[in-house]
């Protein structure tokens, strides 16, 4: 199996790690309801608003009129951090910005934004939720001890050239995979860093993980089950990475200003992933 393969595999069971639901509070930080990662008032948060913030904060000088909203990480600043934040949210299931998100509710957080207006929560009222809840979604990703995703126990199973391949299946998966005390195998995510090249036209995030002992079995003419090490092509000890990348369409307008009037699928591109396995015979092909 290909380097680039081994990528589209481990990225396809990344992207099926259940999200976590998050929701509002009830608090008095400011008196305008709204909902934390639809920067664009738009009702949902996807990715059209990692690219309002970008728009915002290297493309056109507009304010944002709820600048709570396009605060997805909730540290009191609009950055790249919080495109980071919607980025991975979106696509590597990581952790939900701090509420309020999945509901319309007040900012409990004291800081220097506003929100002037949210037309998508003019309607709502105030949610009471469980506190011990709230705390436990509250803050941002702490790349320093690394994020472990845990890949459930016999989650997926890919067919490659006439066998199936299962990853993390369920009779070779660990019994518990981080603090979820359930069966999973572990994926630990580094680091994560923002792109934004407007001159070429794309944006998105590099982001450094590592896989240390995964189990895949192979169902093939002899069943075989194999560990997989994922690291750098530098050398075992380095962390491997990749880039996820958002295509833009950018076009000058009749002002002269550049704007982006498309968006493209997101692809992964420059992986740096080796693979060493063990096991039987077969996981050299690995």
């Amino acid at each position: 199996m290909s380097k680039r393969n081994s990528l589209a595999t481990i990225a396809l069971a990344i992207g099926c790690v259940v999200v976590f639901f998050a929701c509002g509070n009830e608090a008095t930080a400011q008196d305008v309801f709204f909902r934390r990662g639809d920067a664009n008032e738009d009702g949902k948060m996807d990715l059209s608003d990692a690219v309002f913030v970008v728009e915002r904060l290297f493309v056109v000088q507009e304010p944002i009129v709820c600048s709570d909203s396009a605060d997805a990480t909730d540290d009191g600043l609009v950055d790249v951090t919080d495109v980071i934040k919607i980025t991975a949210y979106l696509f590597l299931g990581f952790e939900p910005p701090p509420p309020p998100f999945s509901e319309c509710g007040l900012d409990p957080t004291e800081d220097g934004l506003s929100c002037d207006a949210f037309a998508p929560c003019n309607s709502e009222e105030p949610a009471c939720v469980d506190e011990t809840a709230v705390e436990a979604l509250v803050g941002e990703i702490d790349f320093k001890d690394g994020l472990v995703i845990c890949l459930p126990a016999g989650g997926a199973a890919v067919p490659v050239e006439g066998f199936e391949i299962e990853i993390c299946p369920e009779d070779e998966a660990p019994a518990e995979c981080g603090d979820t005390g359930e069966p999973g195998c572990p994926i630990e995510i580094l680091g994560a860093t923002a792109i934004a090249d407007f001159e070429e036209g794309r944006i998105g995030f590099r982001v450094e993980g590592r896989v240390e002992d995964l189990p895949i079995s192979m169902d093939a003419f002899i069943p075989t089950t194999c560990t997989l090490t994922m690291h750098s092509a530098e050398g075992e000890d380095v962390p491997f990475n990749f880039e996820i990348v958002v295509p833009l369409e950018i076009e000058e307008n009749d002002e002269g200003h550049r704007e982006i009037v498309g968006i493209g699928e997101a692809v992964i591109e420059n992986p740096d992933i080796e693979v060493t396995a063990g096991g039987g015979l077969l996981c050299g092909l690995f």
